[in-house]
């Protein structure tokens, strides 16, 4: 066994998850709209967001049909080419003065419904209808997110996710991409809301040598009482989750991090903190997220050694090995996905698509 590089008997790691979420496509959110009270809030409170990349998802051509409240239709989507197809039939009653439905113009994205002088009234994105009638729950190929790229959003209430995306040239740079090299495929927006940090503690009892006395208790005491704040916990989020997908479109933290020379990590330094765990989760309405680094999971946990462990070994070290992974299940809060866009038709809820109000 090689000599040990433990210096204290305590490790402490930060831990970070994901509470409320929202998702919806960039083109829902690009041509404007409202959202309604409970998105907004989310979307106001949101940390961090993620550009990723999803098929895309239309109405069969001529398949629409409405009768006596009733709305069935079919819905489709093409992998490299080759066309899926699924039909759907569902209560679906006309509101706010609509008297009739159609399918908009092609690619046949929307079902509306228009007053008796064709104006109109709302509209229902088909990647909605697919989500809310559960057709991803048992398909990969629409249940599974590719994680194109990770950013702050600054969930301070005066300017949401949304908002700064619209003329974050990244997000352009990505939507004229995709488009030219994967025309079955839209660009997906998802915001994180992260609640305040807990704090993991790691005692090896196999340890020797170390540091156990009051000097241990004091740094336990320190970290305890001095808080990281909140712009270093998103920044430690962002960061660790560039690490861990490491999406095409990010430059920074994707090969480097952690390192002694990032300030966002001086404030871990100072506490002493020697691990990082970073989680995010999507199992509510049962996505997955993964990239070319990350296999497909609704609930991902990213585990980073903040140490150098040719000089010391941190938190995920013990006797020289890495220790297995910790199951740090995150707190999950009431998900719903931003599908009150201009007025829905229906909520969308684990159950499936229930009318609006």
């Amino acid at each position: 066994m090689q000599e040990s590089k433990k210096l204290y008997l305590s490790e402490f790691a930060v831990n970070l998850f994901s509470a409320r979420w929202l998702m919806t496509s960039a083109n829902q959110f690009m041509t404007g709209g409202t959202m309604g009270a409970d998105e907004q809030d989310v979307a106001n409170n949101c940390h961090i967001y993620l550009i990723c990349k999803s098929p895309i998802i239309s109405f069969s051509k001529d398949s629409l049909k409405h009768e006596d409240g009733n709305l069935s239709v079919k819905v489709n989507y093409r992998v490299e080419g080759d066309i899926r197809e699924k039909e759907f039939s569902f209560d679906f009653p006309l509101l706010d003065g609509a008297t009739s439905v159609k399918l908009s113009n092609y690619p046949h994205r929307e079902i509306l419904t228009l007053d008796s002088e064709g104006a109109e009234v709302r509209h229902l994105p088909a990647n909605i209808v697919s989500m809310g009638m559960g057709w991803h729950l048992d398909n990969p190929e629409l249940s599974d997110l590719e994680v194109l790229y990770v950013g702050q959003a600054f969930g301070d209430g005066t300017r949401t996710a949304f908002e700064r995306l619209k003329s974050h040239s990244t997000l352009q740079k990505i939507l004229a991409q995709a488009q030219y090299e994967s025309p079955d495929s839209e660009i997906q927006i998802l915001t994180f809301e992260y609640v305040p940090y807990r704090i993991i503690h790691q005692m090896d009892g196999r340890a020797e040598n170390v540091i156990s006395d009051y000097r241990d208790m004091e740094r336990f005491r320190s970290i305890r009482d001095n808080h990281l704040s909140e712009h270093e916990q998103i920044c430690l989020i962002e960061a660790g989750l560039i690490r861990y997908f490491q999406p095409r479109y990010n430059a920074i933290y994707k090969d480097n991090f952690p390192s002694d020379k990032h300030k966002i990590l001086e404030g871990c330094y100072n506490l002493d903190f020697s691990g990082l765990i970073v989680e995010i989760n999507t199992d509510e309405l049962r996505y997955r997220l993964f990239s070319d680094v990350a296999k497909p999971r609704d609930h991902h946990i990213c585990q980073i050694d903040l140490l150098d462990p040719e000089k010391r070994w941190g938190f995920f070290i013990t006797d020289g090995v890495m220790a297995l992974s910790l199951k740090c299940q995150g707190l999950l809060i009431g998900v719903r996905s931003a599908n009150k866009w201009f007025k829905p038709f229906a909520s969308l809820t684990r159950d499936g698509l229930k009318p609006a109000p």
